[in-house]
């Protein structure tokens, strides 16, 4: 069954500057009325806090909303054998601290998402393929007896765009492997995201709700700083300009995208990830309410 839930990505400059608590953020976003919270572990970490488990564990109870995935930023790629091994350690520590949290996926990375632009070509991703192939079968295997689902976003600048996303989807033979489909982010490879999603519904397990200002190449709106998708404008692989927006307010057609979902055979959760400059508050709330409104119109 579809639910409509809100990534606490959407506040974690508030829980990293401290005027949040990470328990604070996910009641706030709850209060906004999700009905399932995605954690991001931006400004806490239940790894290093294992008192957080139990809080996150009681406060989704007391509010009567579940917390439904877990997003893991990871780097597989570049690496040392040592350096490797260390990633691999400490993203199945998180596995297991959310098994332990009572959450059903982890969304894994398999790149940087700072990675330098030129090893992000076509050519640097067959190369490395069969490596991602291996890890995520790797942590698909450790993940099945913890109960959980490996899910593989469309994040960053390389493992992105729907053809490499398809191409790593089918090379991994795991059931318990998945597609989390984040709309806004095709933009980062210069893919069309009312197309792509077209592409990619019938691989998702969970989608992440976001929209984009998108200015060309040749017209420069300033402040552009390098992978800062945060407080400023930053650049796809082609040179185009991004910058978050609040949900239906950028320049992506979200009323298409949103038709495109409702009457696909999808059946998991969306989650608004809010991304723009205004207050993170703000922007999350006008956001949600214009997820939902907009999936009622359609």
């Amino acid at each position: 069954m579809r639910k409509f839930g809100i990534s606490i990505y959407g506040v974690s400059r508030k829980i990293r500057t401290g005027e949040l608590s990470p328990i604070g953020a996910f009641e706030k976003i709850c209060e906004m009325g999700a009905e399932v919270v995605e954690l991001v572990p931006f400004g806490f970490n239940p790894v290093q806090t294992p008192e957080l488990r139990g809080e996150f564990r009681a406060a989704s109870a007391r509010m009567g909303v579940p917390i439904g995935n877990y997003s893991l930023n990871a780097n597989f790629l570049m690496l040392t054998l040592e350096q490797y091994a260390a990633e691999m350690a400490r993203v199945k520590k998180h596995m297991e601290t959310v098994s332990d949290m009572e959450i059903p996926t982890i969304r894994v990375d398999s790149a940087a998402f700072a990675r330098p632009m030129s090893e992000n070509t076509i050519e640097k991703f067959e190369e490395e393929l069969p490596l991602i192939v291996r890890t995520y079968e790797e942590l698909c295997d450790y993940a099945k007896p913890l109960g959980l689902t490996v899910l593989l976003e469309n994040h960053g600048f390389h493992a992105n765009g729907s053809e490499r996303v398809r191409q790593i989807l089918t090379s991994v033979r795991r059931d318990n492997f998945g597609h989390q489909l984040d709309v806004g982010n095709y933009t980062c490879v210069d893919d069309i995201p009312e197309i792509a999603v077209k592409k990619m519904i019938g691989f998702a397990k969970t989608i992440h709700m976001k929209d984009f200002y998108i200015r060309p190449a040749n017209r420069n709106p300033g402040d552009a700083v390098e992978f800062n998708c945060e407080n400023s404008w930053f650049r796809s692989v082609n040179g185009s300009y991004l910058r978050g927006s609040i949900l239906a307010q950028g320049d992506i057609d979200i009323w298409d995208v949103m038709r495109t979902i409702k009457y696909s055979d999808f059946d998991g959760d969306i989650y608004l990830e809010y991304e723009g400059m205004e207050s993170c508050e703000y922007g999350t709330k006008v956001s949600f309410a214009n997820m939902k409104r907009i999936y009622s119109e359609v």
